[in-house]
């Protein structure tokens, strides 16, 4: 059974082509991914409209940028400090062994360059990795592992594998995994609100809540 295919259809009926990730260039991806750590993207928006002002929405301008003043530029974003520190090593490095994020057209490469980084974790890369450089590759995160245990039983194993293995083609990656943050922001948050939630008829956590409280009021 193809099941992340039929994630994936559930979600779309849903919610269509989410069009993510919101940039005006692979080089705002990247810089959006490191400032997204810790913080909601309407910090990360705040924090890039900022950098645009100041012609600083370039790794090639933020690889010449002072520590303090991009650290004041990226305020909105949080942990400002560490996050500029970050943004200007890595450009700093980008810029020297590629001359561009553009150069860089494999995944072997990207991993090799991107992994060793200070600050870019797993997620991160994967991130940058997807939607800067669209190459396929599945990024899971808290919201994918709750949504998918929730709603499909789906836990353990190598699920990013399981994905990429069945889901080749990269703007169906960007969307399944841009549906699912939507979802998990509108309905499958740390505590559910299923009542009104689009999948609840698929959702087996729902399910089994509806026949708990069934059970509790026949008791009754």
């Amino acid at each position: 059974m193809r099941i992340y295919s039929t994630v994936y259809d559930d979600l779309f009926r849903v919610y269509g082509d989410l069009h993510w990730w919101p940039a005006d260039s692979k080089d705002e991806v990247v810089i959006g991914a490191v400032l997204t750590q810790n913080t909601s993207w309407k910090n990360v928006e705040k924090a890039i409209e900022r950098l645009r002002e100041k012609g600083l929405n370039s790794l090639a301008a933020i690889s010449k940028c002072d520590v303090k003043d991009l650290a004041e530029t990226i305020r909105p974003s949080g942990f400002y400090n560490q996050k500029a520190e970050r943004l200007i090593a890595l450009s700093k490095a980008l810029m020297e062994r590629f001359g561009g994020i553009d150069s860089i057209h494999d995944l072997e490469t990207a991993v090799s360059f991107f992994s060793p980084i200070k600050g870019i974790g797993q997620e991160t890369l994967d991130s940058i990795l997807l939607y800067a450089l669209d190459l396929p590759v599945f990024v899971m995160d808290k919201y994918t592992a709750r949504f998918l245990d929730r709603c499909y039983g789906i836990r353990g194993g190598d699920i990013k594998k399981d994905v990429e293995g069945e889901i080749k083609d990269v703007e169906r990656l960007k969307n399944l995994h841009a549906m699912i943050v939507q979802i998990s922001k509108d309905h499958c948050k740390k505590v559910p609100e299923c009542d009104g939630c689009p999948l609840n008829t698929k959702c087996e956590y729902y399910g089994r809540e509806r026949r708990q409280n069934a059970f509790l009021h026949d008791k009754d």
